[in-house]
């Protein structure tokens, strides 16, 4: 039985005419891909379920496709920037690809993004006050918000749950959009990070409209009809390739 985003094993099986066995076997696959969660006797669409993971779950799924998007990502920050960095495990990974930059400022209501930025370059770390959240290393609420407005920044640096042509920018946080929205409008330039699981995605809550992004940075799994609506919009999509493991 299909329901909205999840299936039972027995039912694919029973439609395509396969083994339970095949079906198990090409989940894993899909899951390991960052596609589908598995579940008992099914699995469940991984993108609508994105927001129910816990962060320590989010940190292994697709990685070798954030860690490219943040090695890109690095490529539009120059030695004495200063910018804003976002939660999440892609803008973590970006965080961890500033190695080797020097003199930049960086503001961030993400803890642990701050800690790895303070033992792995010479960057001024400023950390926005806020309420700590219960199930993840961050700070959020109308403190985080207040810090985040005395700033103006070159680059902010945004997490996504969804990218979609017709709601936009969405994720599935509340308290995380709050604070995205803050940082739009305290910087010259925007940066999307979200891997290309996050295209067609609509999340709860809406960040704004997809022409707030200058940039989107994403993986080879972008759809070409999809990058090429985005770029008429005016926005520079950048496509991070995936080291091809020998």
């Amino acid at each position: 039985m299909v329901t909205g985003s999840s299936i039972r094993v027995v039912d694919l099986a029973d439609s395509l005419h396969v083994s339970g066995e095949t079906i198990r076997r090409d989940l894993l696959a899909l899951e390991q891909q960052g596609l589908v969660r598995r579940v008992h006797g099914g699995a469940v669409d991984a993108r609508q379920d994105a927001g129910d993971r816990l962060f320590q779950e989010r940190e292994t799924i697709r990685i070798e496709e954030k860690r490219a998007i943040g090695l890109r990502a690095a490529e539009l920050v120059q030695d004495g920037d200063i910018i804003a960095v976002d939660v999440g495990t892609t803008a973590l990974l970006f965080c961890e690809a500033l190695r080797g930059k020097r003199r930049l400022t960086v503001i961030t209501p993400s803890i642990k993004a701050a800690l790895l930025l303070r033992q792995t370059s010479d960057a001024r770390v400023i950390v926005t006050g806020g309420e700590l959240q219960e199930d993840e290393p961050y700070l959020a609420g109308y403190l985080a918000e207040a810090a985040l407005r005395q700033f103006h920044v070159k680059h902010a640096f945004i997490s996504a749950g969804g990218i979609a042509l017709d709601t936009g920018i969405t994720d599935y946080n509340d308290g995380e959009v709050q604070m995205r929205k803050v940082m739009l409008q305290c910087a010259s330039q925007v940066a999307v990070l979200a891997d290309s699981s996050k295209m067609g995605v609509r999340a709860f809550a809406v960040v704004g409209p997809l022409r707030l992004m200058d940039t989107l940075i994403t993986d080879a799994g972008l759809h070409s009809s999809m990058q090429q609506k985005l770029e008429q919009l005016g926005i520079e999509v950048l496509v991070a390739e995936v080291p091809v493991r020998k």
